[in-house]
């Protein structure tokens, strides 16, 4: 396995170029929380069988080539003690070596000191350990860590141990027909003594205990405070079963939690159990290094096991969120984005809803806008172009596939309050398939997919982008429009290139990339750019550098 170091947007080969060379990767401040279990060429099958989609093992070869690739491709492996100071603030980004990353493992397995410590010693990195309480020294539950070894870890220098929770994998009674859950800490507990279930409040009470049982017998054994939890599975309360109702699409793991509100319950048992921490799995399609903006309740981890492929790690270096909830947990077209007030404003392609988002891509809030599908049938918003000043919002919407299918231009003002719509224009069927727009110098520019330039206010075509194209070649071809400095940019799908054009159609660069770009917007220098992954969609930041770096 070789881990890749990911220059999303490659620098181009070298050409004449006259105004920018190179769209290079925004640094976000993210750690690589990377989770293994067993290192072994044998491994044990847990209670609950071993996971046949992801196989949460690695061999010792395999583990000794993960870290000299890691090292290789520019990652730093840091101590659990330096993210948890970076995640709780008192430490900023600077005290970060360049793309640090954290190596937990879960469980408890006998082979992290067997076998996984020689191999971290000779890369001279540490590991995390969480351990499970109930399986330490349990003759019934083999391969697993005893007292003595978690002492001897803890003094290794190597290893920062900490909680998987007492109960950890343990089963629990969900329901009266005796039904049994490994996801202890993400359900309601069935009492038969008292043929109901336990009341929130004694969730909480119990999950507690659980884990205050952790610190106080286990502390004294590894001789130093124990700060961090991590969920068994990644479970804890985010997968309650659908409500009646809902979509069965939806990205979520419905059924895994027997009540939904229970997350917060467990948050407040950590804190009041004396924890600064906790660590999650992040689910696929939704994976992302942890960042500062990320609950420290439930930051992420990516898992490394035998069928590990090197792209779920790469794919992440250099961009900010996946953000295929976007569309309420389905995996749909990320739509259009504009720069506002810190952050970004977002459209869902599918609906007339309208996100904020942080600077990372995460989603904060929405708002819905009915009228904006009251012609279309299909209930389809069609959103395909954003942009946005201080205190406006421009929308088009593509003409669609409904009967008589008609374009439109919606406005908004943008306040405290959020966006209020104040129009919603039809446009000429010229611009049916608008693909982007930008506002520059009081013009509101817009781009279809043939290249034809627009000035979308007053409706005028204005120039055709590389007009030498043939008309075969220009379907489908350009994606997003973006703003800076009086030079407009969109991307050119089949040549992979980010075109930038005066506003008089002369070409003035083109800057190679690596990537599927759809949405681009500028904020000062920063560009940002919706990537199509493979069932994914990523935000990707780039700075813009003029001239030779």
């Amino acid at each position: 396995m070789q881990v890749l170091l990911l220059v999303a947007l490659t620098v181009a080969p070298a050409r004449a170029l006259t105004l920018h060379e190179r769209l290079v990767p925004k640094p976000f401040a993210e750690i690589a929380v990377l989770l293994f279990h067993q290192v072994s060429n044998d491994p044990i099958e847990s209670a609950h069988g071993v996971d046949h989609v992801q196989k949460p093992w690695t061999s010792p070869a395999a583990f000794d080539r993960f870290l000299t690739d890691l090292k290789t491709d520019g990652y730093h492996v840091i101590p659990l003690s330096l993210a948890l100071d970076f995640f709780e603030g008192t430490v900023g980004a600077a005290a970060l070596p360049p793309h640090p990353a954290l190596l937990t493992f879960d469980d408890g397995f006998l082979t992290a000191l067997t076998v996984a410590t020689p191999i971290l010693r000779k890369h001279g990195d540490v590991a995390t350990m969480f351990f499970e309480g109930h399986a330490t020294d349990n003759p019934r539950i083999p391969g697993r860590l005893g007292r003595a070894d978690l002492t001897r870890m803890a003094k290794s220098g190597i290893w920062t141990i900490e909680s998987h929770g007492f109960a950890g994998h343990s089963d629990l009674l969900i329901d009266s027909k005796g039904t049994l859950s490994p996801y202890w800490y993400a359900n309601l507990a069935w009492l038969p003594d008292k043929h109901r279930f336990e009341t929130k409040r004694e969730f909480e009470a119990r999950v507690q205990a659980d884990l205050l049982k952790m610190r106080t017998t286990f502390q004294p054994v590894i001789g130093a405070p124990i700060r961090a939890f991590a969920f068994p599975s990644g479970e804890y309360g985010q997968n309650a079963a659908l409500a009646p109702g809902a979509d069965p699409t939806t990205r979520l793991e419905a059924g895994h939690s027997n009540a939904h509100g229970l997350q917060p319950l467990v948050v407040e048992a950590l804190k009041n159990a004396g924890y600064r921490a906790a660590f999650a799995v992040s689910l696929p399609g939704a994976a992302h290094f942890a960042q500062r903006s990320d609950s420290i309740w439930a930051l992420p981890r990516l898992g490394v096991g035998a069928d590990f492929r090197e792209s779920e790690l790469s794919a992440l270096v250099g961009t900010g969120d996946e953000y295929p909830e976007i569309a309420d947990g389905r995996y749909a077209d990320v739509g259009p984005i504009c720069p506002h007030n810190g952050g970004l404003l977002a459209a869902a392609t599918n609906r007339p809803r309208i996100f904020t988002l942080n600077r990372y891509g995460r989603v904060l809030g929405t708002q819905d806008f009915p009228p904006l599908t009251a012609e279309r049938p299909s209930g389809s918003a069609a959103i395909s172009g954003l942009a946005c000043d201080a205190t406006h919002m421009w929308a088009v919407q593509q003409a669609g596939f409904d009967p008589h299918p008609r374009p439109y231009l919606d406005a908004f003002t943008l306040g405290a309050g959020g966006a209020t719509l104040v129009s919603h224009t039809p446009l000429p069927a010229a611009m049916n398939w608008l693909v982007g727009i930008a506002m520059d110098a009081g013009v509101l520019y817009g781009i279809d997919d043939h290249g034809s330039v627009f000035n979308v206010t007053t409706g005028m075509k204005l120039f055709e982008l590389d007009p030498s194209l043939a008309q075969s070649t220009r379907q489908n071809r350009f994606a997003g429009l973006a703003t800076h400095e009086g030079v407009l940019y969109s991307f050119d799908r089949r040549a992979k290139d980010v075109v930038a054009f005066e506003p008089t159609g002369t070409i003035v660069d083109r800057i190679a990339v690596n990537a599927d770009l759809r949405d681009l917007t500028f904020d000062g220098a920063t560009l940002y750019a919706s990537n199509w992954l493979q069932a994914r969609r990523s935000l990707h930041v780039y700075d813009l550098f003029e001239g030779n770096p």
